[in-house]
């Protein structure tokens, strides 16, 4: 499926391929072996993590701290494949 980008580089998610995203209202986004790579983010929002580990006894302390590892990993991750060129 083709879809437009906009002189600002900006593009529409098709609604044939919304459902197939789930409820994600942020993306990560990465660039992959020069393919663009959309990521659906399930909450940035470490109160809504905790809402859903607490019961399992995880700290909101703990979830930062995870969440911020996850990033940075996702990050160099992205780096290195953004230094490899196509």
């Amino acid at each position: 499926m083709r879809i437009r980008v906009s002189p600002q580089w900006q593009v529409t998610i098709p609604t044939a391929l919304r459902p197939k995203l789930g409820t994600a209202r942020h993306m990560e986004a990465r660039v992959e072996r020069g393919r663009l790579l959309l990521i659906p983010v399930i909450s940035d929002d470490p109160r809504a993590v905790a809402e859903v580990f607490r019961p399992e006894g995880v700290t909101s302390e703990v979830l930062l701290e995870a969440m911020d590892i996850i990033a940075r990993r996702r990050r160099q991750r992205a780096e290195e494949e953004a230094s490899k060129g196509p």
